[in-house]
């Protein structure tokens, strides 16, 4: 039943795509947020449910996603002026690709876990 949490970060995570497609980094940023925070709830709230590579799988997943959480915010600071590094937009955005990446693998094995 917890899985039905998966539903709203990924209509947050389009959301969020989409918000960073119309120039709104900002918001992107607080949509991105919001989708990892679902996921984690998803993870914590019922951890006995998951297997224990199940459990390091979504938690790797959290780390890649907060680290570009981080980047992401040190990007914007760069954008708006306030950062020093030029190419932290570059890195949070192939981290960005990474984790997305990362995420549907991980839901393949999630959705395929009964499959065998």
């Amino acid at each position: 039943m917890l899985d039905l949490l998966l539903i709203p970060a990924a209509i947050i995570l389009a959301l969020a795509l989409r918000a960073v497609r119309r120039g709104d980094h900002r918001l992107h940023g607080h949509l991105m947020a919001a989708a990892a925070t679902v996921v984690l709830l998803r993870v914590v709230l019922h951890p006995r449910a998951l297997a224990s590579h199940h459990l390091v799988l979504w938690l790797v997943l959290l780390g890649a996603a907060g680290t570009t959480l981080l980047l992401g915010r040190a990007a914007l600071a760069w954008r708006e002026g306030r950062g020093r590094s030029p190419w932290v937009p570059r890195v949070h955005r192939a981290a960005g690709a990474t984790t997305l990446i990362l995420a549907i693998l991980v839901l393949a094995v999630w959705f395929l876990r009964n499959a065998s």
